[in-house]
């Protein structure tokens, strides 16, 4: 079998796990109103979510953490009363800006950098604009698996600069503008983190 044939198929089996993995599951439904959350959000605010997926019901299970993703809130993108405002990284389309009514139904948390200047959060919703269209990063997301299970696993998880899991997205988009997640562990930062991590406070919980 030739080089070029194997690389294709082991692409075709890649993208078809990420298409499983990105189907919805049924889960209860959360009934505060997210759209109401517009007038709260600042550019560089993190939005941690549950997930209604397949992944993020993997994420939950192996991080044993009720949040299975991270994404970051840039501001409007276009004009509209639901515009796309927020930008993650998600396992079948990489890197894309969505909005507030993609989280409806889910459980939430926001949290906020602290000392963050407003030039510097325009910065970071400039750059995490600039990244949309880039691939997911597959390989990190297995190898962080793997680490959160306490399995074998790479030595060194070498990121590739233009792929992206969700975590990772945001963890350099702070890098960015000076203002670091998880010095010494930026390749192994989980959605968890966000909610306990020096220099954020949270602004919003879940309703009880």
């Amino acid at each position: 079998m030739s080089r070029s044939l194997v690389s294709h198929t082991l692409a075709s089996v890649i993208r078809a796990l990420a298409r499983f993995l990105a189907e919805p599951v049924s889960r209860p439904a959360a009934t505060h109103d997210v759209l109401a959350l517009s007038g709260l959000l600042c550019a560089g605010d993190v939005l941690l979510t549950e997930g209604n997926t397949r992944a993020a019901a993997l994420v939950r299970r192996v991080t044993r953490s009720p949040w299975a993703h991270v994404s970051i809130y840039v501001g409007p993108l276009e004009a509209g009363d639901d515009p796309p405002c927020i930008v993650e990284a998600e396992i079948s389309a990489g890197v894309r800006a969505v909005p507030l009514s993609q989280f409806k139904g889910q459980r939430l948390r926001i949290v906020r950098p602290l000392g963050l200047k407003e030039i510097d959060r325009q910065r970071l919703a400039d750059w995490l604009v600039g990244r949309i269209g880039d691939p997911y990063d597959l390989l990190l997301a297995c190898a962080l698996c793997l680490w959160c299970l306490k399995l074998p696993a790479p030595r060194t998880m070498v990121q590739d600069a233009k792929r992206f899991i969700c975590s990772s997205l945001l963890v350099h988009a702070f890098l960015f503008v000076g203002h670091p997640i998880a010095i010494g562990r930026a390749r192994s930062v989980v959605p968890r983190d966000f909610e306990s991590a020096a220099g954020f406070e949270v602004v919003k919980a879940p309703p009880a």
